[in-house]
């Protein structure tokens, strides 16, 4: 990415400039938290007020000034906005930008990463303190991610690398599905950064940021690097040629399968939204799935989750993922039906992440949502994402469950 605007170069809209600053700021703040772990351990202290302290100062560049876990006194390596507020400032919009995944992912990581970090500032032995910090680490580090990724494990550096919220304002874009015309220029298309092209000449070129080019070339007097996203536009690019403005328009029957399928998608839409309404007064709460789905997830859970999970939920390789604990977690977090939604469907199995069918996916979030004592109703979880769902809080569920057990998962059969 290139350091500074161009000169004689036309400013985009000021909003992209301020999304770039807001990413760069979010992953400054993970850096920085990262930053504290490291160099903490790396001092060999030897009592646990050291630890406990950079534990802090990295839940504070994380959580900001105006975050439930801040602690002023302990200091901060990170900014007052801390990476949560960046990143919340970002997701604040109706748009559904191409690095909204990345951002979901990692404000995700990065709230689990404060769990563990506030379970590393009580450790009364350093190997406690050691288990929590390098369990916390490994979240930061999938937020932070990998400028040669795209998508959910590129992370903040794969979204900075990869697509426009890398690009500085006042920075020239051209069209990435044509040659590189004029450097230093960004080639974009659908959101995606395909190449960077620099000038050739004698002198240092700065790069703000890693690249994640995955090759370089010179041509016409320009030193082009090549994103990871390239061969998504290459694609894109390809597809949007062969498209020809003289096909004829799809047949009656067609259009009218198209109008039946929105007609039944606003129905399911205004559904959960009235349920959200409902769950925000503090009425009962929603039912969102169906008791056949949730014994079908059973099933797929066994098959593909239950290795990390644990067969009663409780976790053994990842975290709990039903009960009293998870739901109070959840509640004090401010987690929402989507961010879980998201999570199952984008970033789960973790060894192959959004492998399962959206079928599939929404059979695990019935069955997780029936584990955590939530209604079942007579319509089934939907495999397409829902507004309303954003809108919908976890937590506890109130009133008598039966068969829920002592760990407050309530049983599936």
């Amino acid at each position: 990415m290139l350091l500074g605007p161009p000169s004689g170069i036309a400013s985009p809209a000021a909003a992209a400039g301020d999304d770039h600053q807001q990413a760069v700021a979010t992953l400054t703040d993970v850096k920085a938290a990262i930053g504290e772990l490291v160099r903490v351990d790396a001092s060999y202290a030897t009592g646990p007020k050291a630890y406990h302290a950079a534990a802090q100062r990295a839940i504070n560049a994380l959580a900001g000034a105006r975050g439930e876990d801040y602690v002023a006194n302990a200091g901060t390596p990170g900014d007052p906005a801390g990476a949560i507020g960046h990143i919340d400032s970002l997701l604040d919009r109706a748009a559904t930008p191409v690095w909204i995944s990345s951002l979901r992912s990692a404000e995700a990581n990065v709230r689990a990463a404060i769990i563990h970090l506030k379970d590393a500032t009580k450790a009364d032995e350093l190997m406690d303190y050691a288990v929590a910090a390098s369990r916390a680490l490994t979240y930061l580090e999938v937020a932070r991610g990998r400028p040669n990724e795209t998508g959910v494990f590129g992370g903040l550096e794969g979204a900075l690398a990869n697509t426009e919220l890398g690009i500085p304002a006042d920075a020239q874009q051209q069209d990435a599905c044509r040659a590189p015309s004029a450097a230093p220029s960004y080639g974009t298309h659908g959101g995606y950064i395909a190449w960077v092209a620099l000038p050739a000449g004698n002198g240092t070129h700065d790069l703000a940021e890693p690249s994640g080019s995955t090759s370089l070339s010179v041509q016409n007097g320009m030193i082009v690097l090549r994103t990871a996203a390239a061969r998504l536009v290459a694609d894109a690019c390809g597809a949007h040629a062969k498209a020809d403005p003289a096909d004829p328009p799809p047949p009656q029957a067609a259009a009218s399968q198209v109008a039946a399928s929105q007609v039944a998608a606003s129905r399911v839409a205004a559904t959960y939204a009235m349920q959200a309404r409902s769950a925000a007064s503090g009425a009962s709460p929603p039912a969102l799935y169906t008791e056949p789905q949730a014994e079908q997830g059973k099933q797929v859970f066994a098959t593909q989750c239950v290795a990390c999970h644990g067969a009663n939920l409780q976790g053994t390789a990842a975290p709990s993922v039903a009960g009293n604990d998870f739901l109070v977690t959840a509640q004090h977090n401010g987690w929402t039906l989507e961010i879980m939604r998201y999570i199952v469907f984008d970033q789960m199995p973790r060894n192959s992440p959004a492998s399962l069918s959206p079928q599939d996916d929404a059979a695990v979030m019935a069955f997780l949502l029936a584990s955590n004592c939530y209604p079942a109703g007579n319509k089934p979880f939907p495999s397409a994402d829902q507004t309303a769902f954003a809108s919908i809080k976890l937590g506890p569920v109130p009133g008598q469950h039966p068969g829920r057990n002592a760990k407050g998962v309530c049983d599936v059969r």
